[in-house]
């Protein structure tokens, strides 16, 4: 696993220059989120901010610029998410240093996600319920800045690295994740909607909560063109995750989702008014986004280190893959019971 990066006091003091922040009392890594992409919690006169340097690939000005502009125009629609922070000079909404690309936000004090029992089904439809309001937001924001495109549902071209995999991962596993992914393509053709613009990282570590509240979504990152049927399955993959008991490895860990979380994230997205085949389709579509988010993060073979820990990553998601291809049904029928 790659070790997270760290900004250097000296790229702190250069960016920090061009703000007026007042005097800085402290300034402390905050270890969350992307490891490539380094962030410090900045204390000053003017109040708490976050400092973030871009990771590579999400940092060419155009794509941090239309990134800004959804920001700015979910902050208009009222949704919650950390507001920008302007240079001295222009206004600008990034500070580029080098050849890196840096940006200021409010800090905004909460906690994390929440799976004990008595949070986690109120989390997860409260995150529900702000991705539908995202969503909405969304359509009605109108960039100058061309937005990044991601053209498949499903990218059928990363089954190849099927092959490619450790031993851990035998031929008849191969080949049910092949056919998981082939399924998933079909399913999204077969129900394919009008590409539109998606958040593009919905998971628990980008919400803010106070108690019951959630007081904010971040990391507008990967904000794209892309699916939005793929989104919503990917977001209940993540916020129904069981967490690995102690001393307990993920590969070991229970592959039955939480029932509870799965079924008050969908209940806080649709609200009621999502039809039960678009619910289908979701759920569908679980595994395969699934194996695709996993394939996406497989390294090159040059790494032995990495190699192992994406073996590692891979085993865990194809025993939950299959489980929740074996289970469509019942987890269906689960979730539309508890609406």
């Amino acid at each position: 696993m790659s070790s997270r990066q760290q900004l250097s006091q000296r790229e702190i003091d250069q960016v920090l220059g061009k703000y007026t922040l007042g005097t800085i009392h402290s300034i402390s890594e905050l270890a969350a989120g992307s490891v490539y992409s380094p962030k410090v919690i900045v204390e000053a006169d003017r109040g708490k901010f976050l400092l973030k340097r871009r990771a590579r690939g999400l940092d060419l000005p155009g794509i941090v610029a239309f990134s800004h502009e959804v920001i700015l125009g979910c902050l208009e629609q009222g949704v919650c998410v950390p507001p920008l922070i302007g240079t001295s000079a222009n206004n600008n909404s990034m500070v580029q240093f080098e050849d890196q690309v840096y940006e200021l936000f409010v800090y905004i004090q909460g906690e994390f996600f929440d799976r004990s029992p008595a949070m986690i089904g109120v989390h997860a439809q409260q995150a529900g319920a702000l991705l539908s309001e995202v969503h909405r937001a969304l359509d009605t924001i109108t960039t100058h800045f061309e937005p990044p495109v991601e053209p498949m549902t499903i990218d059928l071209g990363r089954a190849q690295l099927l092959d490619h995999l450790g031993s851990d991962i035998d031929a008849d596993q191969r080949d049910h994740l092949r056919r998981l992914i082939e399924y998933g393509s079909e399913l999204a053709q077969a129900n394919a909607q009008r590409p539109a613009l998606v958040h593009g990282d919905w998971h628990p570590g980008n919400m803010i909560y106070r108690g019951c509240e959630i007081v904010a979504a971040c990391d507008f990152d990967n904000t794209r063109i892309g699916s939005r049927q793929r989104e919503v399955a990917q977001a209940m993959v993540h916020f129904s995750l069981r967490a690995p008991a102690p001393g307990q490895s993920a590969q070991s860990c229970d592959p039955d989702p939480d029932r509870v979380a799965l079924a008050s994230f969908w209940k806080g997205y649709c609200s009621g008014n999502a039809s039960a085949q678009t619910l289908k389709l979701c759920v569908g579509l679980m595994p395969a986004v699934m194996i695709d988010e996993a394939l996406a993060w497989v390294p090159s073979r040059s790494s032995q280190t990495a190699n192992e820990s994406s073996d590692a990553m891979l085993v865990a998601v194809t025993r939950k893959a299959i489980w929740l291809d074996e289970h469509q049904s019942e987890l269906i029928s689960t979730i539309e019971s508890a609406q």
